[in-house]
């Protein structure tokens, strides 16, 4: 007698590249890259991943821009003065989403070298880059034609245009960013497109459709021009694999914890060695301890239980300099 089925899996792409603790990875992108970094920041040791150093960003423009500074040396990726922006007590830098603010400039700037610095030195040591694009949909300054901001920084609408970048324009800049990168000593860092299920409603869901078909040609373009680039299927995994609106937020336009706890399980599968679940497990289980907030703490046997767990998670860190590369 046959089962029914009620899902449409996604196949797994073949593995391109396995990580161990010792591994380095840098995520950038949409919000969805931050999901997944969450999850990968508490299964590898401290400090061997990095998320977003320039905040969420979604169009493919800026996010080419921004993984060009990172290769770059930091001390001149960040331009003059005039990329920097400030009204209503708080600084922000164009290539910078809202999340680098500062009351001063010199505030602004130092925070964004220092997530710069942070960045490259991840970069350098990185066997795997996670790019996640989110639109092809970009907004430029109108007094600085053909600049694209990362976030407009709730600006007035009026100094901005919107437009749609040609996937022409897109594969050819990722072409000439992929192919100078690179990792320390001669290896070569491997690149992981996903496409973030994000339904963009205010281009309307036509448009929404169209967007994500461009950068799925881009994507596919880019992954056939360089052996190193790849394509992992979390957008197909949303909206073919778990389609229904129980896998989405509220406002049924992001995807839920649930159905990013899914992706995760499915990138887990595909990236983690055994020796990465197994410290994964037991890193988790020592977080979990440490997370966990007795009922009377000021009590003798809550003083000892609490510096118990902190004496197995110091001793747990120790152990993690086996894995550290310079």
């Amino acid at each position: 007698m046959s089962t029914l089925s009620f899902t449409t899996p996604v196949e797994q792409p073949e593995r391109v590249i396995t990580l161990t603790p010792a591994s380095h990875v840098l995520l950038l992108g949409s919000c969805f890259a931050d999901h997944v970094g969450k999850h990968l920041v508490e299964s590898m040791p401290t400090g061997h991943v990095v998320v977003n150093p320039f905040g969420p960003l979604y169009d493919a423009v800026s996010l080419c821009r921004a993984l060009s500074m990172v290769r770059d040396d930091v001390s001149c990726a960040l331009p003059d003065d005039t990329y920097f922006c400030g009204r209503d007590g708080l600084w922000h830098n164009w290539y910078f989403a809202g999340l680098v603010s500062a009351p001063t400039l010199e505030a602004c700037r130092a925070e964004a070298e220092a997530r710069l610095a942070e960045a490259h030195n991840c970069f350098r040591r990185a066997e795997l880059i996670i790019l996640t694009l989110s639109t092809d949909h970009v907004y430029t300054l109108r007094e600085r034609p053909g600049f694209v901001v990362a976030n407009c920084h709730k600006e007035s609408a009026a100094r901005f245009c919107r437009e749609t970048c040609s996937a022409d324009r897109l594969v050819a800049d990722w072409t000439d960013l992929l192919e100078g990168i690179g990792g320390a000593e001669g290896r070569r860092a491997q690149i992981v497109f996903t496409l973030s299920p994000y339904r963009y409603t205010k281009y309307g869901l036509h448009e929404n459709a169209l967007t994500k078909a461009r950068l799925l040609c881009v994507i596919d373009a880019l992954c056939g021009q360089h052996a190193h680039a790849h394509y992992f299927p979390a957008y197909e995994i949303v909206t073919d694999e778990l389609r229904d609106y129980r896998f989405y937020a509220s406002d049924m336009l992001h995807p839920s914890d649930v159905a990013v706890d899914y992706v995760w399980q499915r990138f887990r599968e595909w990236t983690f060695s055994p020796e990465l679940c197994d410290y994964a497990e037991r890193r988790g289980r020592l977080l979990r301890e440490l997370a966990h907030r007795p009922l009377h703490p000021d009590s003798p046997e809550a003083r000892r239980f609490m510096e118990e767990r902190r004496a197995r998670w110091r001793a747990f860190e120790a152990e993690d300099k086996k894995y550290d590369r310079h």
